[in-house]
């Protein structure tokens, strides 16, 4: 049997799997995101409205309020839970700090033959499943904004993106990218909640933070690093008689992929410029969204 007939069979082998698990534990989220969801409701009114809460009239800013809180604390879980899991599973390995081991090693083994390590799919579970959600949420149940069809434009890139690396060997790179991607949304969870809490000072601490993550990750360390290595050095390190036509589809797709999400986080970066210089045009202030402008006309409500 040839080695491209066996990565096919095994490709195949992994993409069934991923599916697999995806609606194995479908219904178990389903059920636990429900139990989380009626904490967060509460948590929720606690911190907004303070201790009399449970005495004030349900009106419509409030429930809107309540809910965009639940949203963001539900998104604020997953970054943070996700990025400590991504560190913890690549900090330690040498492609964490050299691009170059995307594609060789350990040994003498070469993408896309290298082996995937079981914590590595742990990472890609756990993803999978939260983006996979997302298209869902972003659909039915959260405040619908302006950047709606860009937001799920990310979404759809991203599953792709987890499905397709993890077929293809591509896991070390993909690692990282989760990595780079988590950590600056956990500063901007952070800053919603504090500012529908009114807690400004929180809010424009975490603004600054994110901010600062945004420029560093995902405007320098995304484009000049890992996109620099899945596009060039990948090319430079594997020999020209390895690149098969298996190897050369995916390559192009993944680097089509994240070259798309590349023009988002641009994107994103005009609209989080705007808002910044309306934190410094207030004297601090941060105003009421940082990836939006403002909410759409409409809201999606339960």
């Amino acid at each position: 049997m040839s080695k491209s007939y066996a990565r096919m069979v095994q490709s195949r082998l992994d993409g069934h799997y991923v599916a697999f698990m995806l609606f194995q534990y479908a219904p178990t989220c389903v059920y636990h995101s429900s139990f989380i969801s009626l904490y967060l409701q509460i948590l929720a009114r606690r911190l907004i409205f303070g201790k009399g809460y449970d005495k004030l009239a349900e009106t419509d800013e409030r429930r809107k309020k309540i809910n965009k809180f639940k949203e963001s604390a539900w998104k604020f879980v997953y970054f943070l839970s996700a990025e400590v899991l991504s560190l913890s599973v690549t900090y330690n390995e040498p492609w964490f700090t050299n691009t170059r081991y995307f594609w060789v090693g350990p040994g003498e083994q070469l993408w896309p033959d290298q082996k995937m390590k079981l914590k590595l799919k742990a990472v890609y579970m756990y993803a999978a499943g939260f983006y996979t959600y997302s298209i869902f949420a972003l659909l039915f149940w959260e405040t619908r904004r302006k950047d709606f069809g860009v937001s799920m434009s990310h979404h759809v890139a991203t599953v792709v993106l987890i499905v397709m690396s993890y077929i293809c060997r591509l896991s070390r790179a993909g690692s990282v990218i989760l990595a780079v991607h988590d950590a600056s949304d956990i500063f901007l969870e952070i800053g919603k909640m504090a500012k529908y809490s009114s807690c400004e000072g929180l809010a424009v601490v975490a603004f600054l933070l994110f901010v600062a993550s945004w420029i560093l990750l995902r405007l320098i360390i995304f484009p000049f690093w890992i996109l620099r290595s899945t596009s060039y050095e990948v090319a430079v390190i594997l020999d020209k008689e390895k690149k098969e036509f298996y190897s050369s589809v995916y390559y192009y797709l993944f680097n089509s992929l994240l070259f798309s999400l590349l023009v988002l986080h641009i994107y994103w970066w005009v609209l989080i410029y705007r808002m910044l210089v309306k934190q410094i045009q207030s004297r601090g202030r941060v105003g009421d969204d940082v990836r939006s402008d403002s909410e759409g006309e409409e809201d999606h409500e339960d």
